[in-house]
């Protein structure tokens, strides 16, 4: 069985050509985000928004796939987009998992919208 997630991944149009990369370092990722996921929405609020969610995920950063998106997760909550200035204000990642107080949230786009309330809502 294993350890399971509620996730979802937000990404603006502009971070979106740096989200693109990361399936040029690790091939996984296409499959896993545009085949895998449990919900996608390509233009979330009308402005280009990305969107795709996984429920019940073995979110384990050893398997390479999540290892690479939460790489990327971690340089977008700081300082290292070339050409993003404040890349935190373009993108949001909400980790639900099993016990109750294990909620990772990272990136404010849509911090309205995109929350927790023990599910995540979008």
């Amino acid at each position: 069985m294993g350890y399971r997630s509620e996730v979802v991944i937000a990404i603006s149009k502009d971070l979106m050509p740096h989200f693109l990369t990361v399936f040029a370092k690790e091939p996984g990722c296409r499959t896993m985000v545009f085949k895998d996921h449990d919900y996608m929405n390509e233009d979330y609020d009308g402005k280009e928004t990305f969107v795709v969610s996984w429920s019940s995920i073995k979110w384990y950063e050893q398997y390479p796939e999540v290892g690479a998106l939460s790489q990327f997760i971690d340089k977008c909550d700081g300082d290292e987009i070339e050409g993003i200035e404040e890349p935190w204000e373009h993108f949001r990642f909400l980790r639900l998992g099993d016990d109750t107080e294990d909620m990772v949230e990272k990136g404010y786009m849509h911090s309205n919208d995109i929350c927790f309330h023990r599910s995540i809502s979008f």
